[in-house]
């Protein structure tokens, strides 16, 4: 293509492509450096907007936090006890600062002053009269109410739970959306309530959505789990959407870095504007907040791109200006050697029309004169050559392979002869091996290959029908691979069929009904095994729709069986197993295993398939082994009872053969203490649960059993019983009942041997702390003597108490400060585990 261009063009082109090149590389590097300078700085800008803004909520966040740690600080000191006054501060606080949309102190029951049972639904005090004050402007004015849900909400919650400074979640109160911050009040080393500021997030709204960068960007706060917190133009995004709606696999990285606290950037698509945008997002250290500034990447990069098009306007006038001086170099360069090339051109012709004895004219420029020279020798020298060519190529055209070169030339010339001599031996050997070739192909024989190799223009010959002999023969071996195949397939077709027509077989024989559901309202049902009609429906009333799989669930199973599907698909598990009732088409209730498996495609779309087992007679079955269960344990506990009883007859029998009083007194103690033992047992056969115990209506009926063992009719010795609604296990019910027996036991026996009157008191209390108890066992007899020491007494009973306390895991004191004497034993209830 070079060849045939003029040598004026191709000094032009060359002149003018090597400038360009030069230009464009030097331009290139240009606006590389300085779009990349600019780009950093755009970056900059904005990060450090995005950043000053995060500083300034910050701060602010920092304030709100410091008036609610003054208000708790203030409660901590505070000692007036004087609820008015308290109230009134709070008014004040509310009223000083204005950004602020409410104030409020909470405090523990009776942590205040112990009286919140003389303000029970007083103004700013609730049902229970706990002093729990709330001033705020929730409906334009300012006004003072109770606090609501701070038994379960996070702003009540988290500060008692850790002891600690707390900035909550944004959170709908009375359908505002807020942020609380919250302080504890902590007195003596325990927690005793709150005091805090709520804040409206509209303000926070309001003073995000004026901020504006470029022509159209804007900024939006959002959560530590990234919640939008405000927005300016979607207000009704605020505190419902989230920014993974903003699309892209790199807003998952993006929300764990403000999750973390880590500042950023992702590049993404605005759902607002459609518009290529660029999110810078800098935490908010008060609260876990980020502060998010949205450009819009073609106005960020604005005076990037006019720069480089400037640059672009430069390279090209410079490329413009080479040009043209180009073209007056060569021109004064290529006019002599167009007249030269003209006089060639014109021997050329005549050369053509066969008029080889023209010659070039020699009267041209001294710098190109050897040239026509030579040409006019070089035709000198071909013409002979030439002429006998032809003669041979004219010889070969008529089919003449065997003619050869006869004139004796020189130099190239005789390689010119030569050349010839060979191409027509070698054309000869050429045809002569393709015919054997073709004729091979006549009887269907593609292995034999070509032997003679051509070159040049007839190697593409020879290649040629090489190629077409390997073609050939490889579509033949592939058609005979081809019946192979589809003969194979053929077999293993028909061998899948035949196990799909046996798989169905035997799941519709089975048991086991196998479903495919979609994960859609009612769960309907694209496929189900014929075996259906085990439950009175048949296939055709499922994937027609006429019936959903939820219209079969039993309904008061349906709510479960919702919650658990989508509590499974929604923790990414696979597959899962649940039982639950269902009906048949003629109403009976039946039991079903159904065991799920979840499915999940690219798309995140979900279909379910599982199978179900009718499981109804294992259900009877498990119920019978319950209820015989049941009446085993009655059994052996009214045994044990019976045998204790049998146990206590004995040892009163037993002591009717000694005289020694000492002797007759231990067998009445141990009397006594089993029969402490058998009404457990006994309260135990009469419970509904058969784990624990009434413990009130155990110590009345042991206290009138020992009152009625020690005789104590005739002296008027009275029986007070301070015992509140406790239930116990056994673990803890017969150790507890010993412990009580051996008490009352010493002082029936040693408080009232000097008098005629007194009294015993029994108290059981609950602890507020967890599984703590209180029992107090008092009289107001002559109490116990100074000189012994209860734990190293040799006093049978009082060393059994003693263990038995350690045993229960729990302590024991005595007081004598009073009249007469008082044990108090703190013990927790025991919880082992069920033995099965």
């Amino acid at each position: 293509m070079l060849s045939n261009t003029p040598l004026r063009t191709k000094m032009i082109v060359y002149t003018v492509l090597g400038v360009f090149l030069i230009l464009t590389a030097s331009t290139a590097v240009i606006i590389s450096t300085v779009t990349t300078q600019e780009e950093k700085l755009a970056y900059q800008q904005s990060v450090e907007m995005a950043s000053n803004y995060a500083n300034q909520f910050d701060a602010d966040m920092k304030a709100n936090l410091a008036i609610a740690r003054t208000i708790s600080t203030t409660m901590e000191s505070y000692e007036t006890e004087d609820r008015d006054e308290v109230i009134l501060i709070l008014k004040n606080l509310l009223r000083d600062n204005p950004h602020l949309l409410g104030t409020y102190v909470a405090f523990e029951p009776n942590a205040f002053d112990g009286k919140d049972a003389e303000y029970v639904n007083a103004p700013a005090h609730d049902e229970t009269g706990r002093f729990v004050p709330y001033w705020n402007k929730m409906s334009g004015n300012a006004s003072v109410a109770p606090l609501l849900h701070y038994n379960t909400s996070d702003y009540y919650q988290l500060p008692k739970a850790t002891g600690k400074d707390t900035l909550t979640e944004p959170y709908f109160y009375e359908g505002v959306f807020m942020v609380s911050y919250v302080s504890p009040i902590i007195k003596d080393g325990e927690f005793a309530g709150i005091g805090g500021v709520d804040v409206s997030l509209d303000y926070v709204d309001e003073e995000v959505s004026e901020v504006r960068i470029f022509d159209t960007g804007y900024a939006f706060m959002v959560s530590n789990t990234g919640v939008l917190l405000s927005h300016p133009t979607h207000k009704d995004w605020i505190g419902k959407k989230n920014l993974y709606d903003f699309g892209g696999e790199n807003v998952k990285k993006a929300s764990n870095d403000i999750k973390n606290g880590i500042g950023g950037r992702l590049e993404t698509i605005d759902p607002t504007t459609g518009k290529n945008v660029i999110l810078f997002y800098e935490p908010v250290e008060t609260g876990d907040f980020a502060f998010v500034l949205v450009v819009p990447k073609e106005e960020m990069f604005a005076g990037v791109t006019d720069l480089r098009a400037r640059l672009l306007i430069i390279s090209a006038i410079s490329i413009l200006f080479m040009a043209a001086l180009a073209y007056m170099i060569a021109r004064s360069v290529t006019k002599p050697i167009n007249r030269i090339v003209k006089d060639f051109k014109s021997i050329a012709e005549d050369a053509v029309k066969g008029e080889l004895g023209v010659r070039a004219d020699t009267d041209v420029a001294i710098d190109f004169r050897e040239i026509p020279k030579g040409l006019n020798e070089i035709l000198n020298a071909v013409v002979i050559p030439i002429r006998e060519t032809m003669r041979v190529t004219n010889a070969l055209a008529k089919g003449e392979l065997k003619e050869r070169v006869k004139v004796d030339v020189q130099g190239e010339f005789r390689e010119l002869e030569d050349t010839l001599d060979k191409f027509s031996e070698t054309l000869n050997m050429i045809i002569d091996d393709s015919n054997a070739v073709l004729t091979a192909f006549q009887h269907n024989n593609f292995k034999r290959p070509i032997q003679i190799q051509g070159q040049g223009d007839f190697k593409l010959l020879t290649d040629g029908i090489e190629e077409t002999r390997l073609v050939l023969d490889r579509i033949t071996t592939q058609r005979r691979e081809a019946e192979k195949s589809l003969m194979e397939y053929a077999r293993k077709l028909e061998h899948s069929n035949k196990l799909k027509e046996e798989l169905e077989s035997i799941i519709n024989s089975s048991p086991v009904i196998v479903f495919l559901w979609k994960y859609e309202e009612g769960w309907p049902i694209e496929f189900v095994s014929e075996n259906v009609t085990r439950l009175g429906y048949n296939v055709e009333d499922f994937t027609s729709r006429k019936i959903l799989y939820g219209d079969i669930v039993y309904p008061e199973d349906l709510e479960k069986v919702e919650l658990e599907l989508a509590k499974n698909v929604e923790s990414g598990c696979d597959v899962y197993n649940s039982d639950y009732r269902i009906l048949t088409r003629s109403g009976e209730i039946r039991w079903v295993d159904e065991r799920t498996f979840i499915q999940r495609n690219e798309k995140g779309e979900v279909r379910l398939q599982g199978i179900i087992l009718d499981i109804t007679e294992h259900k009877k079955a498990e119920e019978a082994l319950l209820q015989m269960e049941e009446i085993r344990k009655k059994e052996i506990h009214h045994r044990i009872k019976n045998n204790l009883q049998v146990i206590s007859t004995l040892l009163y029998l037993e002591s009717g053969n000694f005289n020694d009083e000492k002797v007759i007194e231990a067998f009445k103690e141990s009397q006594h203490r089993v029969k402490s033992m058998a009404l457990v047992h006994e309260k135990l056969y009469q419970s509904e649960d058969m784990i624990s115990v009434d413990f009130a209506d155990y110590i009345q009926n042991l206290a009138n059993y020992l009152f009625g063992a020690y005789s104590v009719g005739d002296k008027d010795i009275n029986l007070k019983l301070d015992v509140d609604n406790v239930f116990l296990g056994m673990d803890t019910a017969v150790p507890l009942g010993i412990i009580i027996n051996e008490l009352v036991s010493n002082a029936l026996k040693h408080a009232f041997s000097d008098r005629e009157s007194g009294e015993i008191c029994i108290c059981l209390k609950k602890e507020e702390k967890g599984n703590h108890f209180l029992l107090t066992v008092r009289d107001n007899g002559r109490g116990f003597p100074e000189e012994i020491d209860f734990r190293e007494t040799e006093s049978l009973g009082l060393q059994l108490v003693i263990n038995l306390v350690d045993q229960i895991e729990g302590s024991i004191e005595l007081n004598t400060t009073g009249e007469g004497t008082e044990f108090r034993i703190s013990f927790r209830e025991l919880r082992y585990r069920q033995k099965i």
